[in-house]
C-alpha cells in the first residue's frame, strides 16, 4: 500500500495528530502519496444546525448534543470553518517541506448537503482542495437522528442513504465513496433488501466511473458474529462480494484518524479483505471537479 487520501487531524475534534506528524507517520510506514481529507469546514453552521433541531424533538441525546453544537458553532465532529485556511496553509507548507519525500494532496470529507453544493463546487474551481470524497454519514443534517450508522438503521433510512449517494455522485464533486456499507452498521444482516441497496450504488458507481472505498475504520472495531459468520462492520464481505461482481473499482482508505494508524497492520488487512473478495483496486483516482464551467 503506498497511497492514501483519506487522513484527518486533530482539528476536526474526535482524531489526535497534527498535520505534519501525519506526513511524518505517512512516510515512515513507506506511503508515497498522502491526501488530507478533514471533514469538510462549512460556513453558515449555526443555521444549519438550527434546521436539524426539530428533527432531534424526542431524543434526548441527540437534541443536547444539537444544543451544544450551535453553542460552540460546531460539534466535534468537523473541521471548524474559521480553522480552514489554517489548515490549508499547514497543508501548502507541508507539500513543499516534504516534496521530494511524498507527493500531498488537500481535500475534504464531505456529505451530500445539498445547500452546500454550490460551496463545494467554489471550493474546486478555487483550487483550495485538490478533492472532495464522499462520507454520507448524515441525511440533510448533522444532527445524531440523521446518522446513517446508527445502530437500528430503518430501511427507509438505508433508502435515504442510497438516494443521496446515488444523487451526489450525478453532482460530478466526489471523487470517490468512502466507507459506501456504512449502513450495515445499524443494517448488521446483509439480507435481499440490501443486496438490491448494494447494486444501485455499484451501478452507478460504474457508471460514473467512481471507486468505492475499502475503510480501515471497520476494520479497526474488529469482527463481529452475524449468524455464523465473523464480520466486520464494514467493510461487509456480503456488499464487496457484490462490488467484486459487477466489476466496480476499489481504493483503499486508512481512515487515519492517529498517527498510529498508519501501521502495516491495518495495510496488510485492507490487502487481504481486497485479496479475498478479488476487487479491482486502484491506486490513484481520478480527482472529480465537478460541474465544469
Amino acid at each position: 500500500m503506498k497511497t492514501n487520501y483519506h487522513t484527518h487531524t486533530f482539528r476536526c475534534g474526535h482524531a489526535i495528530g497534527d498535520e505534519e506528524e501525519m506526513v511524518i507517520s505517512a512516510l515512515n510506514e513507506g506511503i508515497e502519496v498522502l491526501g488530507f481529507s478533514e471533514h469538510v469546514p462549512l460556513p453558515h453552521y449555526r443555521k444549519h444546525l438550527l434546521k436539524g433541531i426539530p428533527y432531534t424533538i424526542g431524543n434526548f441525546h441527540s437534541f443536547g448534543s444539537a444544543c451544544l453544537s450551535i453553542l460552540k458553532n460546531g460539534p466535534a465532529m468537523r473541521l471548524p470553518y474559521s480553522k480552514k485556511d489554517i489548515h490549508i496553509e499547514k497543508v501548502k507548507e507541508l507539500k513543499k517541506k516534504y516534496k521530494d519525500q511524498i507527493t500531498i494532496y488537500q481535500g475534504f470529507e464531505a456529505e451530500y448537503f445539498e445547500e452546500y453544493l454550490d460551496y463545494y463546487q467554489e471550493l474546486l474551481d478555487s483550487g483550495e482542495i485538490d478533492y472532495l470524497i464522499l462520507g454520507n454519514h448524515f441525511d440533510k443534517y448533522s444532527v445524531a437522528t440523521k446518522y446513517y450508522g446508527k445502530p437500528a438503521i430503518s430501511d427507509k433510512e438505508i433508502i435515504s442513504y442510497k438516494d443521496n449517494v446515488l444523487k451526489a455522485l450525478d453532482t460530478d464533486l466526489f471523487t470517490y465513496i468512502a466507507h459506501p456499507d456504512l449502513f450495515m452498521i445499524g443494517k448488521i444482516y446483509f439480507d435481499e433488501f440490501c443486496e438490491n441497496i448494494t447494486r444501485e450504488i455499484c451501478q452507478k458507481a460504474l457508471e460514473k466511473e467512481v471507486p468505492l472505498e475499502i475503510n480501515a475504520g471497520g476494520i479497526r472495531r474488529g469482527y463481529r458474529r452475524v449468524n455464523d459468520e465473523l464480520l466486520y462492520p464494514y467493510p461487509n464481505s456480503h456488499f464487496f462480494d457484490i462490488v467484486s461482481e459487477m466489476g466496480c473499482k476499489v481504493i483503499l482508505g486508512v481512515d487515519g484518524h492517529s498517527p498510529n494508524h498508519f501501521n502495516q497492520d491495518d495495510f496488510e488487512a485492507l490487502e487481504r479483505f481486497a485479496w479475498r473478495h478479488n476487487l479491482n483496486v486502484i491506486e490513484q483516482p481520478v480527482f472529480k471537479k465537478g460541474k465544469i464551467k
